[in-house]
Formats: C-alpha cells, structure tokens, sequence
C-alpha cells in the first residue's frame, strides 16, 4: 500500500447532500491552508444533483468515487480507505464545515503524537430547534486505559466522527478498517478498536463546524443506530464472556454517563463485570475496579439526597467502605462548580 509522507487522504461520502451544505463543506476542504492532500468523494448513488455538483469541481485533488448501488456510510468509507495513498487520513462529512487551520494543525499534534488517531473540539451549528443548549463540544479524552474502559459502555467520551484525522501507517499495521457488519455507529466500532490498539485524542480547538439537523442520522436511524451500539458493545462483553440481556441494556449504557440512575441491579452488574475482568483481564483491573465503583458512588450520593435516614444506612451499605470518602470528594466538587 502506498504511503506518500505528508499526504493527507481526505475521504467523505455523499448522499443526496443538499447543494448549499455539499458546496460549504467542499469548499472548507479545498481553502486548507495545509494543501498537501488528495480527496476522495464517494457518491453513494445519489438520485438528485449532488454527484453533478461534485463533478463541477475541477480541483485536480478531487477523486470521485462513484457506487453503482446505495452501499451505506460504512462500505463506502472502506471504498475511500482502498483507494488512499496518504501518510493520514482525514474524515469528513458532506454537511459540514472545517475550519481553514484544521489540517496543519492536526498533522502537527500527530507528528508529535503517539496517537492513532485525534480528533477537535467542534462548534455545533444547524436548526436551532434541534441544537443541544451547548454550541460547542470542548472536551479532552481520559488517558488511554480509561477511554478503553469507556468503550465498553457506549460512545461517550469520543471523537466525533468528521473531525477524525488517523495515522494510516498505524491503520494498517493493526489491520484497522470500518467494520461492515454495522451500517450504522460505524465511528463507535472505530474508536474501539483504536482504543484497543493505540491511542486516541484530541485537538483542544474548535477546527471543525458540526451540523445539526433533522436529517442527521441520530435522528433518521435512532433505532437501528441504538442496535449496533448495543451489538459493538456485546462484542466487547464476549470478552469477559458476559451477557448483555434486554433488562440490563439501557443501565449498561447508561452507567458511565449519568448520575441518578440508582438501581440496585446495577451494582450486581458492576459486582459481575469487576469479577469476569478480574478472571478474563481484558482491562487494567484497578483502573477498572475504581471507575466503575466511583460512578456507583456518584450514584449513590444522589439517591442518599433524596433519602430519609434509615434508608440512608442501607444505601450505604451498598457501597464498598473505601469509596466513602468519594461521597465527600462528590459533596465538595458539586459545592464549587
């Protein structure tokens, strides 16, 4: 496979992109002020005037791709990744817009880096009445054996998706590639299997504009999209050789990334996963052992706010002894932020 140092792959697929959105995000990619790239559109079979509008372009970096039948996101970034000759490779989507440093500044933090991959915080813009109350996501990722941990309990923290840049050599040497069997979540699959290979990142600025809207897929595919979540999830629990059953599902996905779901069935849950990593020891058991028993007490903090005294005792005695004293840590943390 051939790999041209300081060449980015940029690699997008296009869906019947509305022409306003394909122009701002094709345009965002060509006024780079990093110009040492190629840029491999896929066209998924469009029936409007989206792969025309494409066509129109005479930037000599373009490279379409054109799919004689709708193949799904999945399948045709992997066409794209085929076809890549660069040292990176860079995501983007049809509708959004990256910001004219992004590139340089992505390349610069991966050749100084140990990292499979980094992502940047993004600027979310779009359909007011959809938007989160947030208008930015600035976050930085927990170090490696943290953000493996995170995984296994669904896609946050994260990259998100387009403003992805990987290192290609480290792609190919894992063998890491879109993994077809989910049409969907296919960045989540990604970001595992990175996880479990090297290390994933973040660029602490805003370089990429994130549009939000009703035909974004975590609105159109809702449903199928929470299927493959919970499939790449079971993936990983076979690792531990455990079950995800349709009571534990949504407390699973939950258990990291929020904070009053007090439920009983959890703590057994997080009693079971601590003693299969312990036996199987597919994560670094006190990372993983203090995370997970940190959340509960998280948990239980708020669930005793709610309490009377004597059912305050019994919540307690749910919580190993050592991790009292994350109650105060809590208490405190919550009394200054």
């Amino acid at each position: 496979m051939k790999i041209e140092k300081g060449l980015i792959s940029v690699i997008m697929s296009n869906y019947n992109t509305p022409e306003t959105f394909l122009r701002e995000s094709i345009q965002s990619i060509l006024n780079q002020t990093y110009t040492n790239f190629e840029f491999i559109i896929v066209d998924d079979a469009s029936t409007d005037d989206s792969l025309a509008i494409i066509e129109s372009y005479s930037d000599q970096r373009i490279k379409i791709i054109k799919n004689t039948e709708n193949l799904g996101l999945t399948r045709s970034l992997n066409k794209a990744l085929d076809e890549c000759n660069g040292e990176y490779v860079a995501r983007m989507d049809s509708d959004d817009v990256s910001l004219p440093e992004r590139f340089r500044k992505q390349v610069d933090f991966l050749r100084n880096n140990d990292a499979t991959v980094c992502g940047t915080w993004v600027e979310f813009f779009g359909i007011s009445d959809v938007l989160n109350s947030e208008k930015t996501l600035c976050k930085i990722l927990p170090e490696k054996n943290i953000f493996r941990i995170y995984q296994l309990f669904g896609n946050s923290p994260n990259i998100v998706h387009p403003s992805a840049m990987f290192n290609r050599t480290k792609l190919i040497e894992k063998g890491i590639r879109y993994d077809e069997k989910f049409r969907y979540s296919q960045d989540y699959k990604m970001w595992v299997s990175c996880a479990n290979s090297g290390t994933c990142a973040i660029v602490p600025e805003i370089l990429l504009k994130y549009r939000v809207s009703t035909s974004n897929i975590s609105f159109l595919k809702k449903d199928q999209q929470l299927e493959c979540v919970y499939g790449i999830i079971q993936e990983q629990l076979d690792l531990l050789h455990l079950k995800l059953t349709d009571e534990i599902k949504p407390l699973h996905l939950l258990l990291l990334t929020t904070r009053k779901q007090y439920d009983p069935k959890i703590r057994e849950w997080i009693k079971s996963l601590i003693a299969a990593n312990k036996k199987h020891r597919v994560y670094d058991q006190k990372s993983f052992s203090n995370l997970l028993w940190k959340k509960w007490a998280e948990t239980t903090y708020f669930a005793l706010r709610k309490s009377k005294s004597i059912k305050r005792i019994k919540l307690l005695m749910m919580l190993p002894i050592r991790y009292w004293n994350e109650l105060l840590v809590i208490r405190k943390s919550r009394r200054y932020n």
